[in-house]
């Protein structure tokens, strides 16, 4: 096949060389010129050298193909992952927003517990400040009288008002409670205690 085209190339430029020698007057004879330019002469000599056949090739199955159609597939891969990205950066923007939405609602919550919390010290502030008071008041009174009336309590109020107690008169006003209120008033106050420990 080269060294057809070679001879083709080689052809091509001794018929431009005549030519040129023709017109540049170098050839003087015109029947020197004749046989050498005559395309009469050229055809029949064309015709004299046979050129070898070859299978005529398909133009769309060359041996690019197989690269054209790799190629059309990876571009395909490459939209695929493309629409996937987008999809996976649209979901990543979304669920930073639902981040944010679930810091601030955390945040929100954390100022509602502390306020809550602060109302809890406030309201216990109060009830031991009402405890106090009661505790004078039962200390002041006689201890029969005061065991008397906190037998009538429920163990949770009575413990509290014991708590809040000097411990030589809450001894004293315990010892005119019944026992089985008194053994009450104590595992309550024990479980107060555990319970206010940190």
């Amino acid at each position: 096949m080269k060294k057809l085209i070679i001879a083709c190339e080689v052809l091509i430029l001794f018929i431009v060389l005549a030519k040129i020698a023709v017109v540049g007057g170098i050839v003087k004879n015109s029947e020197t010129a004749d046989r050498f330019l005559s395309v009469s002469q050229a055809a029949a000599d064309s015709q004299v050298a046979v050129l070898p056949s070859y299978p005529v090739k398909d133009a769309y199955k060359d041996s690019l193909s197989g690269k054209r159609k790799l190629l059309s597939s990876l571009l395909k891969k490459q939209e695929a992952l493309e629409n996937r990205e987008n999809f996976l950066k649209s979901e990543e923007r979304r669920l930073n927003s639902l981040k944010d939405e679930i810091l601030s609602k955390i945040d929100r919550l954390k100022a509602i517990e502390k306020k809550i919390t602060t109302l809890l010290e406030t309201v216990k502030e109060i009830d031991d400040q009402k405890y106090r008071g009661l505790a004078k008041v039962y200390e002041s009174a006689p201890p029969a009288r005061a065991g008397a009336m906190l037998e009538k309590l429920d163990s949770r109020t009575a413990a509290a008002i014991i708590m809040n107690m000097k411990s030589k008169k809450a001894g004293a006003i315990l010892g005119h409670v019944k026992p089985d209120k008194a053994v009450k008033i104590t595992k309550e106050i024990t479980a107060q205690v555990h319970s206010s420990e940190p």
